[in-house]
């Protein structure tokens, strides 16, 4: 008993239509892996936003606030002019 064993290889299509039809299952394939490659990275690019928003909101939370008695926010300095009065006579007899 002697089986004729052999392994079968895929080969291109030979004739036109054979040729047609693979292109155009080639072409369709590649637009929906490109399709979900697209919609893969959207979604990995708005979960790592997210994930993200949510580290840096934590990590303001952990930070330590500052002691009650420091005071935050804007404040200007106000320079008050005051005019001395020169007494000489008054400060040459205290004999300072």
């Amino acid at each position: 008993m002697i089986q004729n064993a052999q392994t079968r290889m895929y080969r291109l299509p030979q004739t036109l239509l054979g040729r047609l039809v693979a292109g155009t299952v080639a072409i369709a394939l590649l637009a929906v892996a490109f399709f979900f490659l697209f919609f893969f990275l959207i979604i990995a690019g708005i979960a790592l936003l997210g994930f993200s928003v949510r580290a840096l909101w934590r990590a303001r939370s952990v930070r330590t606030t500052a002691p009650p008695d420091v005071i935050e926010g804007e404040y200007t300095v106000e320079v008050v002019e005051t005019k001395r009065m020169d007494n000489k006579t008054s400060n040459a007899t205290d004999g300072h």
